[in-house]
């Protein structure tokens, strides 16, 4: 049974106050009711209760949080109207230029279609943004009749509305967007990621390992982030891990295995004419019967493995950061394929330092 809207801002708020106490501050007072009886006459129709219910609970966030997956802010009552405003005005200000009478005609008949129908050359009336990126795209409620009535959806900037649906409503999005930070589990294919200072963003699979491949790598946090699982593996024992989670010594055995793929690779980029292909392949690192050959030397002696290895590879990003090499990366993570293409090989090596290093650290303190 799906999580009402109270249940589900509960167990948000919760979480933001033990792990983003910064971004719970950004956090707004309930909504005037005016508000909401001015929303509905803006938009000639009643509002969904579950978009009522929210807003009831919280007058969208200030600032730019990036609550809802990936990356949209929620919108106050007044902002929804006003975003709506600029996309009739702007959007469709842009769309009818060739034939104003032909698209008035167009946009009325698709705003009597159901709701969760596809729409790509206007904005609707009676659609209302609920949450937006902040670089123009938007999540939006569809009020239009029908099953579907108050489905999110979302609109780009570029593209216009999405044909699918992505939640059937807002209380689907917030009991999603509640599991997804207090059990860790993908919304839509991204994961919450909380850093040091509260601050938290969602990533998909393929940003855990490859991102911002032109931006050269901070080696003194790369260093520092090798020295800080080192440490965490010389902790002592572990308990037995959940069923399904890897143990502190596959943990350790993965990060030898990955860093010596790291190394190689790095190696070739510095060796290689600019035109030979360099490949890195992390599936040896995620394979069963690889953790468990590395695992039978011990988590004292991987550790060791970790520290030589990695100052290894910290002396060569120095040299590398001053080209922008590209490299054919292939990454499974979870069983599945989530990157094979030519990627800029900064970013394998910003994400082992912003995402990797940091996750395998936290995987094996969670096992003290």
């Amino acid at each position: 049974m799906q999580a009402s809207v109270d249940e589900s801002w509960n167990v948000i708020v919760e979480w933001l106050r033990r792990n983003a106490p910064s971004e719970l501050m950004l956090t707004r007072p309930p909504v005037a009711e005016n508000d909401i009886r001015e929303v509905e006459r803006g938009v000639g129709t009643v509002l969904p209760e579950d978009l009522v219910a929210w807003w009831r609970r919280t007058d969208g966030q200030g600032g730019h949080s990036g609550l809802v997956p990936s990356f949209y802010t929620p919108y106050s009552a007044r902002e929804a109207l006003d975003r709506r405003k600029l996309w009739m005005t702007a959007w469709n200000g842009v769309m009818e230029q060739d034939d104003p009478a032909r698209f008035a005609a167009a946009v009325a008949r698709e705003d009597q279609a159901p709701a969760g129908t596809s729409c790509k050359g206007a904005w609707l009336p009676r659609w209302l943004p609920i949450a937006g990126s902040g670089g123009g795209n938007d999540l939006f409620v569809d009020l239009r009749s029908g099953p579907a009535h108050g489905c999110v959806r979302e609109f780009a900037r570029d593209d216009g509305a999405s044909d699918s649906v992505k939640w059937d409503g807002v209380a689907a999005m917030l009991a999603d967007v509640a599991a997804g930070l207090a059990r860790d589990v993908p919304v839509h294919g991204h994961r919450v990621w909380v850093e040091d200072d509260g601050r938290f963003t969602w990533d998909s699979a393929a940003s855990r390992w490859s991102i911002g491949g032109r931006v050269p790598v901070d080696v003194g946090m790369l260093r520092e982030r090798y020295a800080a699982f080192v440490a965490e593996a010389r902790m002592g024992d572990r308990r037995p891990p959940a069923d399904g989670s890897w143990p502190a010594e596959w943990i350790a055995a993965h990060v030898v295995r990955n860093t010596e793929l790291l190394l190689a690779t790095t190696q070739a980029v510095l060796a290689a004419d600019p035109a030979a292909d360099v490949r890195y392949d992390n599936s040896d690192a995620m394979a069963p019967a690889t953790l468990d050959r590395y695992a039978s030397s011990g988590l004292a002696a991987l550790a060791g493995q970790v520290e030589q290895l990695g100052a290894r590879l910290c002396e060569l990003v120095e040299p590398l950061n001053r080209g922008k090499p590209i490299v054919d990366v292939r990454v499974v993570d979870g069983g599945a394929t989530v990157l094979d293409m030519r990627r800029g090989w900064l970013g394998v090596l910003n994400a082992l330092r912003g995402r990797q290093l940091p996750l395998r650290t936290r995987q094996l303190r969670v096992l003290r």
